[in-house]
């Protein structure tokens, strides 16, 4: 690879990094509370995520995706 070819590759993957990085942290600071993963909507997550509505959006974290995006 030329110095140019390992700048633009370098620079790829710091965004995929900070990208994975906010998620991580996201995720630890969020998860005490409801992160829209349906493990505890249904009792515990009443104002967020009722009736687990997040899960027809598909499966993981919903919440912390959102904020991704």
């Amino acid at each position: 690879l030329s110095a140019k070819e390992w700048k633009q590759l370098s620079s790829q993957w710091r965004e995929e990094l900070d990208r994975r990085i906010h998620t991580l942290v996201a995720l630890r600071d969020e998860l005490d509370g409801c992160i829209g993963c349906g493990c505890l909507s249904r009792s515990d997550c009443p104002l967020r995520n009722p009736g687990d509505r997040l899960g027809e959006e598909g499966t993981g974290a919903r919440l912390l995706e959102d904020e991704q995006n």
